[in-house]
């Protein structure tokens, strides 16, 4: 099985070897774990590689989250032409719930790919198509979407919204429909306090079909890219 790697080889050791290429993967978490940060820092080492990848965004705009990311170290310029973004939060904003949303996300995801042909696809966020789309059976219709997007036969990241949970346990869940079971992959990103000031992100990969991979909580750095270390007592 060929894997499509994070281009952080801390993340890759704890994935046990990188993401399975074809795997539908939950980036969930918190707000502020830094989901965005991550899926696009994959995108961006895989676009320098040689390999395409769209981003899909419901949330923030373009212009957005170009600042944001290049905020971060992520030089646009070095991708090559090799990182799309679809701007959908810009048609988001004119259209409104009413409209076909999913066939919409469909539309524009596959016209995409006749031009561009890409091996990776971020989507931000799957909440949010959810919302839009007013799924009125939220269990079929998440079904029907996981299975044409495994007909794009191409690795598929969904960041996925979730509270806070306490820092004693571990979710339960992470989709109210059943996303995890219908994912190939979880990564479960959140934030715990450390003292009364320090807030430490942390990783872990929940379950990777087809990997021998790490099961236990990491910290997740950023300094020039990320990594992921061992929790310190």
């Amino acid at each position: 099985m060929t894997r499509l790697r994070t281009h952080s080889q801390s993340l890759d050791r704890i994935l046990g070897g990188g993401i399975p290429s074809g795997h539908i993967v939950l980036l969930a978490g918190e707000p502020g774990t830094m989901k965005t940060s991550l899926a696009y820092s994959i995108l961006h080492g895989n676009a320098v590689a040689g390999s395409r990848g769209l981003y899909v965004t419901l949330e923030q705009g373009r212009d957005s989250l170009l600042d944001h990311v290049t905020g971060m170290g992520f030089d646009p310029r070095a991708t090559k032409d090799a990182l799309s973004i679809l701007d959908l939060a810009t048609l988001r904003q004119r259209m409104g719930q009413g409209e076909p949303w999913l066939d919409l996300f469909r539309m524009y995801t596959q016209s995409v790919r006749t031009g561009f042909p890409y091996d990776i696809l971020v989507l931000d966020s799957l909440d949010a198509l959810e919302v839009l789309a007013a799924f009125p059976d939220p269990r079929m219709d998440l079904f029907s979407l996981f299975r044409w997007l495994r007909s794009l036969r191409c690795t598929s990241l969904l960041i996925k919204e979730m509270p806070p949970t306490p820092a004693d346990r571990s979710p339960e869940t992470f989709g109210r429909h059943g996303e995890d079971y219908l994912a190939d992959g979880v990564l479960h990103l959140r934030r715990d306090k450390r003292g009364d000031f320090e807030v430490q992100r942390r990783v872990r990969v929940v379950k990777m079909r087809g990997a021998h991979h790490d099961t236990g909580y990491h910290a997740l750095v950023y300094d020039d890219g990320f990594r992921v270390t061992d929790l310190m007592a």
